[in-house]
């Protein structure tokens, strides 16, 4: 997905988001309009975070990249 469709999808309410092994484990949402991915949240584990992302993928306007 370009910038230009991302930012469509945000203006349309919905929030990306993608999952980030390093350093740690995280997930991640896109932020701004330059393309550029902010922290959500941040894990101690991989199955604490994969558990998290699928609860958030549950919610109406939350998509994964």
């Amino acid at each position: 997905m370009s910038i230009d469709d991302q930012n469509k999808v945000k203006a349309a309410g919905f929030t990306i988001i993608r999952k980030d092994d390093y350093p740690e484990p995280r997930i991640k949402f896109s932020s701004g309009e330059n393309g550029g991915w902010a922290t959500l949240e941040k894990y101690k584990t991989k199955a604490e975070r994969d558990r998290a992302f699928k609860s958030l993928l549950d919610q109406k306007y939350i998509i994964a990249d």
